[in-house]
């Protein structure tokens, strides 16, 4: 069953668009008329847009678009950048390992995936770019909140539960705090089975040479092909790509 839409979003998308060459100011009565809107609702919108910066009002009763837009595409502009500098490396990681690789940025709530890279091996598991995976069962995600100033992993754990996705999901968080010290200390993560039964995966963090971490990267695959002495290869993988990587950033 399809995830319902929270149309109100839908509705403020919408009245965004309207702005282009021709049309950059517009009133409550102009996306009244343009969207079906009442007055009362359309100024409400336009309020609310200029209250979280999307627009501002350069005078009574009129809107713009707003400088957040700009920092939106600047960043959307930066991952961009960043999808191309680590896809080859991806490349060569997944060719190396013959599993999959990719890389993310995080939100605060979610990893989102910016690039990745299969071998010809197959598996069920198939990373698509602009996906976005919980934090807490990854190990993209629990790299992320390792690196995480304190405040912002105190709101991560006040704003999100910790649902169970798998049998092997770590939902105390006692558990997983514990659990990002040693991937704080370590400098990698790992992840069998608590996302998705049967799926395990180990990453990396990323890092301009000034040591800001920019991505997590990992290797993931079927975890009967990740036993025994496989991680500490693929460790050495994973830390000499990101190696390379920081050399080109």
């Amino acid at each position: 069953m399809p995830t319902p839409l929270n149309n109100s979003i839908v509705r403020a998308v919408a009245i965004l668009d309207l702005f282009d060459d021709k049309r950059q100011e517009l009133t409550a009565r102009d996306v009244a008329e343009l969207e079906g809107l009442n007055g009362i609702t359309a100024h409400r919108f336009l309020k609310t847009l200029a209250e979280t910066g999307l627009l501002y009002s350069p005078r009574r009763g009129v809107f713009r678009l707003g400088g957040k837009l700009i920092d939106y595409g600047e960043r959307a502009k930066s991952f961009s950048r960043l999808a191309a500098q680590v896809q080859p490396f991806l490349n060569e990681l997944a060719a190396t390992t013959k599993e999959g690789a990719m890389a993310t940025t995080f939100d605060g709530s979610f990893i989102t995936c910016i690039a990745a890279a299969h071998s010809d091996e197959t598996f069920s598991f198939n990373a698509r770019v602009g996906a976005r995976m919980e934090a807490y069962a990854t190990a993209n995600g629990k790299l992320w909140l390792a690196m995480a100033d304190p405040v912002m992993l105190d709101s991560y754990f006040a704003a999100n539960s910790l649902v169970p996705l798998s049998e092997d999901t770590v939902v105390e968080e006692g558990a997983l705090r514990k659990e990002l010290d040693r991937i704080r200390r370590d400098g990698y993560s790992m992840n069998r089975g608590e996302r998705e039964t049967g799926l395990s995966a180990m990453a990396v963090p990323v890092t301009t040479r000034a040591g800001n971490m920019v991505a997590g990267m990992s290797v993931f695959g079927p975890s009967a092909r990740f036993g025994g002495d496989r991680w500490e290869t693929l460790l050495l993988l994973l830390q000499t790509t990101a190696d390379k990587i920081r050399n080109v950033l």
